[in-house]
Parts: structure tokens; sequence; C-alpha cells
């Protein structure tokens, strides 16, 4: 088994409430991130594989219990216990809360417990409940109530590493609500020390050398410098253009200043990316639908007409709101998955991918809706065909999307720039007349609502 199980006092430590007011990254966040808070770690191929661990080493457990050394082992995961209430009193604004450290030292003291362990009177039973004690006091309110009495009983019933193992997951659930308790204690002074703490730590880092990239941050600085000479605009203006620039262009490598918020950038560009092709799509499509209705109508079975206007004809407004319902936030498209089988082998899609062939589909049930009949393979193949060639970057139709959503982008986020002094508001906050008219005349104007909230995340 591993000396510590795998929930112990070092990796709770991390939710020290000095751990917090100290991590330069939690203290980032806290300025972009209102609801920022800890949580325990359930879902994805890091949980997977810490519970896989976690399973191996409890069941390692459970094998000791029948050897010598399990009521040694038993002890050995008390005292780790102890040692986590413990240094949860220690860290506790409670003055009245700190004494608990010294007892619980004292009561499960290492000799003692080694005493009794020899003389064969170590009380695993006794110990627990005086621990789910100590627990109670430090839980907030009656959330982990049940959860503590079941360690107990699960113990008192011989399922003594279910108990414990149960022990430490409610502890560590406990930790992260006492820190999330502190995050907001703090909330407001880690928001208004963030510039000091952060200049300070990054002059820290760079006399350390432990900073690598500087020279190119340097570099980059200094040629927007070069750039904006003699525009009479002040450091601050130059900076905020430049990092609009650089959050804007996907090519653009991230200097180190931006560590921090690298992330965040790329987070930027995709939801950039995903609007570029939400657009071109529905214009691909728009042009489908309007190639087939000039076509003879195939004999197919009829049904209800939608997306229709007052004079009979396709409303593309509301179609192209339906469209973008098929790109939810940060996707994109498989553009290399063969719709047809037999065409090569199928490239499975990445997190966050739509396959071509589901896109396919989606869109052909919307082409039978607008069209109020059944559709064709024929025509589902010449809507593929469609969307390939607009997909590729030397494509016209693309490139003016491109063009149309980053030119709304600079014009929002530029006007924001110049009203970071006054007053928040949807008057101030509203997409400028020129940005929506920009996408307007390209028949994007079901875009202005995620290009105006995107604008904001860029101006934050």
């Amino acid at each position: 088994a591993h000396a510590y199980p795998p929930i112990n006092r070092f990796t709770l430590r991390e939710l020290k409430i000095q751990n917090i007011l100290q991590n330069p990254r939690l203290r980032h966040e806290v300025l972009f991130e209102p609801k920022l808070e800890f949580r325990p770690n359930s879902s994805g191929q890091l949980a997977e594989s810490k519970q896989r661990t976690a399973q191996q080493y409890w069941a390692t457990i459970e094998h000791g219990l029948r050897t010598e050394s399990g009521p040694a082992t038993i002890a050995a995961l008390v005292i780790e216990l102890r040692e986590i209430l413990a240094e949860m009193a220690e860290d506790s604004p409670k003055s009245e809360l700190s004494q608990h450290a010294v007892d619980l030292r004292e009561r499960l003291d290492d000799a003692r417990v080694k005493q009794q362990l020899a003389r064969g009177v170590f009380d695993v039973n006794a110990v627990v409940a005086y621990l789910s004690g100590i627990m109670r006091v430090f839980a907030p309110g009656d959330r982990h109530s049940a959860a503590i009495a079941k360690v107990g009983s699960y113990v008192a019933r011989g399922r003594i590493v279910r108990g414990l193992r149960l022990a430490f997951d409610v502890l560590e659930s406990i930790k992260i609500d006492v820190a999330n308790a502190s995050i907001e204690m703090y909330r407001e002074y880690m928001r208004a020390t963030a510039v000091a703490f952060e200049r300070s730590h990054f002059g820290l880092s760079v006399r350390r050398g432990t900073i690598a990239g500087l020279s190119e941050a340097r570099e980059w600085w200094n040629r927007a410098l070069n750039d904006a000479r003699g525009s009479g605009s002040s450091l601050d203006t130059i900076f905020f253009e430049i990092a609009r620039e650089l959050i804007l262009d996907d090519g653009a490598s991230v200097p180190v200043l931006f560590r921090m918020d690298e992330a965040r950038i790329v987070s930027v560009r995709r939801e950039t990316e995903r609007l570029s092709i939400a657009g071109t799509v529905f214009l691909s499509f728009g042009q489908f639908l309007q190639a087939i209705g000039r076509m003879r109508p195939p004999q197919t079975q009829p049904q209800p007409v939608e997306f229709r206007n007052a004079a009979g004809k396709v409303d593309f407004g509301s179609l192209a709101a339906e469209c973008f319902l098929l790109f939810p936030e940060s996707c994109s498209v498989q553009w290399t998955e063969p719709l047809r089988s037999g065409t090569g082998p199928a490239v499975p899609p990445a997190a966050g991918e739509i396959p071509l062939s589901r896109l396919v589909a989606d869109l052909m049930r919307l082409a039978q809706r607008a069209l109020g009949r059944t559709t064709l393979p024929s025509e589902a193949a010449l809507l593929e065909r469609t969307l390939l060639r607009a997909a590729r970057y030397e494509c016209p139709l693309r490139e003016v999307v491109e063009e149309r959503v980053s030119a709304a982008l600079r014009i929002h986020t530029e006007t924001l720039a110049g009203q970071r002094n006054k007053v928040r508001g949807s008057a101030c906050e509203a997409m400028p007349q020129s940005a929506v008219e920009t996408l307007q005349r390209s028949k994007l104007g079901f875009l202005q609502p995620a290009i105006s909230a995107l604008s904001l995340r860029i101006h934050a």
C-alpha cells in the first residue's frame, strides 16, 4: 500500500487559508470568476485515474487487515485522520477551535497508540467515535452529519476499511467547504490587493529565474511601442490595444506575461472560431436551400412547412437562430469524417467536435422543415459537398464570414475600452450600430448576441 491514503494531510494543504492567499493562480482567477470555488474532481480522465488509484489502495488495505500488520495499518490511518483534523484546527481563524489540535495530539499520541497496539487494547470504535465528534465541530451546518454518522456505523459493524475511507472522503468535503468560505471571506481583500500581489510575485519569479520566455515578451512589447510611436497614445491604451489584437489573432503565440490567462485566451479564440463556423455553415446551408428550391420538387412525402414569413418565403432569420443551436459553445466541426461508408476509415471526433455526418443529418432535418417535404440521399450528398467547399480556408465565403466576425468583435471591444471608466450597463455594453450593420450586411445578424457576449469577455 501507499505510505499515505489518496486523501491525506498533504493533498489537503492547498485548501489552507494561508496557501489560498499565497496561491498566485487562484488570486488571479478571483478577478475573473465571481463565483470561484473549489470543487471535488469528479469527472474527466484525471478523476478516473484517481478513482482507480483509490480503489487499489483501499483494496490493499482491506487485504492487509487479515495479516499481522492489520492493526498497525488501521492505527496509521487513524493518526492520519488525527493530523488532518489537527491542521484544520490550527488553520481555523476561531481561536476556540485551535485547542482541538492540542487535544487530538495528546489523546492520540503516537507513542500511546503504539503502546495500546502492543497490549492489544487499541479500541478503534472509541477512537473513531471521538474523531467523528471533532469532525462535527468543523462541518458547516448539518450538511455532513449523515455521512459522519455512517463512519461510526460502518466501523461499529466491523466494516472498518469502508468507515475509514468514508471518513477521509468526508474530511475532504469539509475542507472544501471551509476553503470556499475562506475565499468568500477574503474575496474583496484579494481583489483589492491583486495588482500589488501579482507584481510582487512576478518580480520574485523573474529574480529567481523561474520564468522562461521573458526575452520574447520584451520583443513583443517593444514592437508594439515602436508601432505606436508618434500616436500620442498612453502606455495603458497601447497595452489594451495590443492585448485585444493578441486575443483575436489565432496564430499568435501567447507571451509569458499572459501565462495565467492562456487558457482564457485559447477559449476566446475557440469561441471566435465557433462563431465563424456557424456563420459559414448557415450561409452555405442557405445557398443549398435556394439551389434545391429551384429544382423540380421530387415525389416525396409532404410535411408541415416551417420557417416562413408572411409572404410565404423562407424566414432566414428564424432559420438561422435554429441552425445556430446546432453549435454548442466551444465546439468545432470534424470536417475530415467521411459521410458515407466505404470512402475511407472514419476519424473519431475529438472532445467538443461535431462529426460531419451528424451536422449534415441535423441540417437535413432543418431542410425538411423549411421545404415541407422529406429529402433525398442525393440532396444530403449535395449539402455535404457544399459544406466541405465552404470549410476550405481559401473559400471566399469563409473568408468573408471570418472578416465580418473579427470586425464586429474589434468594433465592439474598442468601444468598450473607450467606455471603461463609465458606469456599466446595457446602454454602455450594447453592440455599436456599425458592428451590427457589419453583421447584417452579410446575413450574420443572428450572431450578434453571441459576439456581443464574447466582446464583453474579451474586455473583461
